[in-house]
């Protein structure tokens, strides 16, 4: 550290030609890098006022630490977008979302964001709809979930830049999510039958492998045929395939194998769901038509998900076993997917009857209870 000057001031505190500064060194890295604060041309107590002020901080090392650059939250979004590149597969979703907080956002100091700031940024979001934050227009209104995912990249941003060592804290990372309705719409069988009326052969093949299975929209329509093992009866899907990023084993019915092996190769192309040699890149036009035409309201694609945990569990598999052929890693995710309906909590009576032949049961039917 510093010494007394030749004009006799404490320890740190020194003066030139423009006046009084203080004078010490901070840890860089394991390397002693020298750090001067001009106070400018001002009475001397007032400079050792200054320097007492500062002094219990330097001392207990608060100083000892290189000075963090002020980041704006526009450099931390593309610093977060750089990241999202090379790890994240929502890597064109993150593009969209970021745009629309950088659009909010802007320069503001990262460090300066708060949760009534946040709050703000929500609210505004669902006034202007689903449309464009500088268009100024309202769009149709947007459900928790999309709010909630904005919300989910906000912080992934701020929690980046912690990472780096840029702010020393998420200052909005308490800001609660929106409570989310979860989906529970699964297919009657006459419902599904119907369905499959309606669809071609290659749409077909892709909504009775997610309806039996629960296989992903993109891994079925990224589904190659060097991933289908016949032999063994199983779909292989590989990390870099999988939402979840883990390898997964899907297992086949001889109908789905049946119907893999009628579904046609495209020369040239890797992939089994083709049209006109190019794979299939989405379905929803398609299947929301023959939804139409089959009278099925309020039901998407992803829905087959949920029929295809629902069954499973309905069949008697096992939580653990349906989890890892549906891909889901938590089992507070894999609930929201398995349906519970009045039919089975009907069953649940009955089977308690079949198990427990009990007094109360003979009570009801009209036989003698003995004594």
């Amino acid at each position: 550290m510093s010494r007394p000057n030749v004009h006799g001031l404490p320890q740190f505190l020194r003066k030139d030609e423009k006046g009084y500064f203080l004078d010490y060194f901070v840890d860089a890295g394991g390397l002693k890098k020298r750090k001067r604060v001009r106070l400018g041309e001002i009475p001397v107590a007032q400079a050792k006022k200054i320097l007492a002020q500062h002094m219990q901080e330097m001392v207990a090392g608060k100083f000892l630490a290189v000075e963090k650059p002020e980041i704006t939250f526009n450099e931390a979004a593309d610093s977060f977008l750089g990241y999202s590149e090379a790890r994240r597969k929502s890597h064109k979703n993150d593009i969209q979302m970021v745009e629309r907080l950088k659009a909010y956002f802007g320069n503001r100091p990262l460090r300066s964001l708060t949760p009534d700031i946040v709050e703000g940024f929500l609210t505004h979001r669902k006034k202007v709809g689903n449309q464009a934050l500088n268009q100024g227009r309202n769009g149709k209104a947007l459900s928790n979930a999309t709010l909630n995912r904005d919300l989910g990249t906000l912080k992934a941003i701020v929690n980046r830049a912690v990472l780096n060592d840029l702010i020393e804290k998420n200052p909005i990372q308490r800001v609660r999510p929106f409570r989310e309705e979860s989906r529970d719409r699964t297919l009657t069988p006459e419902e599904y039958e119907g369905l499959l009326a309606h669809c071609a052969h290659r749409l077909s093949a892709i909504v009775q492998l997610a309806y039996w299975t629960g296989m992903r929209k993109g891994e079925i329509l990224g589904l190659r045929w060097e991933q289908v093992d016949f032999q063994n009866k199983v779909i292989n899907l590989e990390a870099a395939d999988t939402k979840t990023q883990e390898k997964r084993e899907i297992p086949l019915t001889e109908g789905l194998l049946d119907l893999l092996k009628r579904t046609p190769k495209t020369l040239g192309s890797p992939y089994v769901f083709t049209h006109k040699g190019k794979r299939i890149k989405s379905v929803k036009t398609a299947f929301l038509r023959a939804c139409r035409m089959v009278g099925i309201g309020n039901f998407k694609f992803h829905d087959l998900r949920h029929c295809a945990v629902t069954n499973l569990r309905k069949a008697g598999v096992s939580d653990s076993v349906i989890m890892s052929i549906s891909g889901h890693k938590t089992y507070a995710m894999f609930k929201r997917y398995n349906r519970i309906d009045r039919k089975d909590r009907v069953n649940a009576l009955l089977q308690v009857e079949r198990q427990f032949d009990t007094d109360m049961t003979r009570s009801v039917s009209g036989q003698m209870v003995k004594p």
